[in-house]
């Protein structure tokens, strides 16, 4: 009983908006350590919420126009430093915030937070690599970013999905022509055919279906859903 007392909870939170569904779950599995870092960040009106593993937000009364930013992110481990994804999630939240990328391209501002993340990396003398998969939103336009093998999944407005990877860091300019988002981390099990459930279905639902808690390590995964 003491042993199953102190495994890590499944994380599980949601930000709503007028623009806006997103919701997520990350999940340790059998592990004794979820190594999943889960980055949220939404800002509207002078107002800054930010939240780093689990949270509820409702903002409801917030449209996403030219003003409002939200920042998604999963940074995991590289080759199994722990360390390493949690001092580049935090760097990476810190410095996000610095940026606004409704005047500027996403792009160049997710670029310059990780240059920041490779440099604190280096000065601490630890390890230096990590996976990520952020998605930036500035309005209803969606900038997405993998690094070292992060997975993102995007449902256009046609049907198509997105399959985004990249084996070192790679950003996409997605625009407004989409309907869903699903980022995951490594440990998630894919199924290629429910893909589209899988970004629509209650996030619970989903955790179940994947049976995430059964998992031999950590998963995760974000979605956001255009309302």
């Amino acid at each position: 009983m003491s042993m199953s007392s102190e495994r890590p909870l499944p994380i599980v939170g949601k930000v709503n908006s007028q623009d806006l569904t997103v919701s997520w779950a990350s999940d340790p599995g059998t592990a004794d350590e979820n190594t999943d870092r889960i980055c949220v960040l939404t800002m509207a009106n002078g107002q800054v919420r930010l939240t780093m593993q689990s949270a509820t937000l409702n903002l409801k009364g917030m449209r996403l126009t030219k003003g409002h930013i939200c920042v998604f992110a999963i940074f995991e481990p590289f080759d199994g430093d722990v360390s390493a994804a949690d001092k580049a999630s935090e760097t990476f939240m810190n410095n996000i915030m610095k940026h606004d990328i409704t005047k500027k391209p996403a792009k160049d501002a997710l670029r310059k937070c990780l240059d920041a993340v490779d440099k604190a990396l280096r000065k601490s003398g630890g390890g230096t690599m990590y996976r990520a998969s952020i998605s930036a939103f500035a309005a209803k336009d969606l900038t997405a970013c993998c690094v070292n093998g992060g997975r993102m999944f995007i449902l256009q407005n046609d049907g198509n999905i997105i399959r985004f990877t990249s084996d070192e860091t790679g950003t996409l300019s997605v625009g407004t022509a989409w309907k869903n988002m699903m980022m995951v981390s490594s440990g998630y099990p894919i199924a290629d055919g429910e893909l589209k459930n899988d970004m629509t279905s209650p996030i619970g639902d989903v955790a179940a279906k994947r049976e995430m808690g059964s998992l031999p390590s950590s998963s995760s995964i974000i979605r956001a859903q255009r309302v």
